[in-house]
């Protein structure tokens, strides 16, 4: 038989990918996605130029800070980034407003920055101001956190131009309005082998140091809830060629508020009742009206107790011009979970950029959404995936519970997968963590995927919030994601099979 690689075919393409190999590999090199500007170099080495130069015109000035890329001024407040404008085409998606040189993802921004993320937060805090918090579901963080900035591009003989005005929504038709960044930092990467901890946004891609949708990994980003597949879908690069400047571009970065002066106002509500749980159930009307409040800025002393519509009302006048408001909610131990849910139902309408932005909750508490779960996790066979599920009883004041492995097993004979339903006793919370551990481990051992970090947990609402958390407090650190159905029977379980 002719050996393989004589056929003339085969030796064809073996000669062309000799030529093509080394050209592919110098293009990925330099350039894996290709979508560099055409001025690029030329850019970058103007952005080295005004370094050097500006480090020769500050030095000495202890209220100037030069970086490679930007100029930060304390006196002025403002932070001088030097950018140029991406290969993104008009009317193209834009998710990123900035990022930095070294992104692989300069197809989804409007701008690059020639300086590192790292050093823009160096920049900001040079300005007196901190990071607070990234946008980080993982941690119940469902709103970012931090002092407002506006960003505009400084023009030579004109008003600067907000940057807004470089995109467009495709909803309204209209640019976007200008609105704020918040500073929130970038996390920082855990350090591993004997190195130190990272940041992030340098060292992750997308390498962001402005988004426009809420991320974990960015400098600052975008003031309200903005999910990322929804900027995908309705922000590109505008139209109208508003910025067809292909040199190097200066991004004025300036905090919203004045020296002295913070934007992020902390609240935090300490939620209680009137009289004792009661076993009987009452209406929506009347536990809300059962509930005592006292609302306070964090750090002050506690307010009078009032009505749940008292507090309504002065959450209604707060100053948003000047101020964003977090609130953070505390339980009491005493508070019937029913209650907590009708509460939950009305933290649901205020938890808004318009209202106030609801924090993650202390150590060892729910937070309010764990109140208001989806019903369609009901739905077993229709779940995409299976948490575990926890059954609670109270009998003479002592809690215990039973819990539910709920595994998929695939038949070759069967189109859909059968449910494997598995059932143990949890007498306590230490049983409860024992059995999650041993769970986890199993998984494991015979190289199954892991359960999601996530609980849903059936319980009567005649129970106390304390009694319901003590019972969660060891698996609280590892399943901070709770699904709390009250007075709500678990589907029916016709493939339990008790554990030994």
């Amino acid at each position: 038989m002719k050996s393989l690689f004589r056929c003339p075919e085969v030796l064809a393409v073996l000669g062309w990918l000799s030529i093509a190999s080394p050209l592919l590999l110098q293009a990925q090199n330099a350039d894996p996605f290709g979508i560099k500007p055409k001025n690029h170099d030329q850019n970058k080495a103007l952005a080295a130029s005004r370094y050097a130069s500006a480090l020769k015109a500050h030095e000495g000035r202890t209220d100037v800070l030069v970086l490679p890329g930007l100029v930060a001024d304390r006196a002025k407040r403002r932070v001088e980034v030097w950018v140029e404008r991406s290969a993104v085409a008009r009317n193209e998606p834009c998710e990123f407003l900035l990022l930095s040189e070294r992104s692989d993802h300069t197809y989804e921004t409007l701008l690059i920055s020639f300086a590192k993320p790292s050093d823009v937060q160096r920049a900001l805090e040079f300005l007196g101001v901190e990071p607070d918090q990234p946008f980080d579901p993982a941690s119940l963080r469902y709103w970012p956190k931090g002092e407002s900035f506006t960003i505009r591009l400084a023009r030579e003989g004109q008003p600067p131009l907000p940057v807004e005005a470089l995109l467009l929504d495709r909803r309204t038709g209209q640019a976007l309005p200008e609105r704020r960044f918040m500073f929130t930092g970038s996390r920082r990467e855990p350090a591993r082998d004997g190195t130190a901890a990272g940041y992030a946004a340098d060292t992750v891609q997308p390498m962001s140091i402005v988004s426009l949708f809420n991320t974990v990994d960015s400098v600052l980003q975008v003031s309200h809830r903005a999910p990322k597949d929804a900027v995908y879908q309705n922000t590109v690069i505008h139209p109208e060629p508003l910025l067809e400047d292909e040199g190097l571009l200066a991004l004025a970065i300036e905090p919203v508020n004045r020296a002295g002066e913070t934007r992020v106002q902390e609240l935090e509500l300490n939620v209680s009742t009137a009289s004792a749980p009661s076993s009987h159930p009452s209406s929506e009307a009347d536990l809300l009206k059962a509930l005592r409040v006292q609302l306070k800025e964090r750090g002050g002393a506690p307010g009078e107790p009032s009505s749940l519509p008292a507090l309504l009302d002065r959450l209604a006048h707060l100053d948003r011009q000047r101020h964003d408001f977090f609130l953070t909610v505390r339980f009491s131990d005493d508070l019937a979970l029913g209650h907590a849910r009708a509460l939950a139902g009305v933290l649901a309408l205020i938890d808004s950029d318009k209202g106030v932005r609801l924090e993650p909750p202390p150590a060892g508490h729910l937070y309010y959404r764990a109140f208001t779960p989806d019903r369609k996790l009901l739905d077993r066979n229709a779940r995409i995936f299976h948490p575990l599920e926890l059954i609670l009883s109270e009998k003479a004041g002592q809690v215990s519970g039973k819990l539910l492995f709920v595994t998929p097993r695939s038949k070759q004979e069967v189109s859909r997968a059968e449910l494997e339903i598995r059932e143990v006793a949890v007498p306590g919370p230490a049983e409860l963590r024992r059995q999650v551990d041993a769970e986890n481990r199993r998984l494991r051992e015979q190289d199954e995927s892991p359960r999601p970090p996530a609980l849903m947990v059936f319980a009567p609402s005649a129970m106390s919030y304390g009694k319901l958390t003590r019972f969660l407090e060891p698996v609280l650190p590892t399943h901070r994601t709770i699904h709390l159905f009250l007075d709500e029977p678990p589907a029916s379980l016709p493939a339990t099979q008790p554990g030994r």
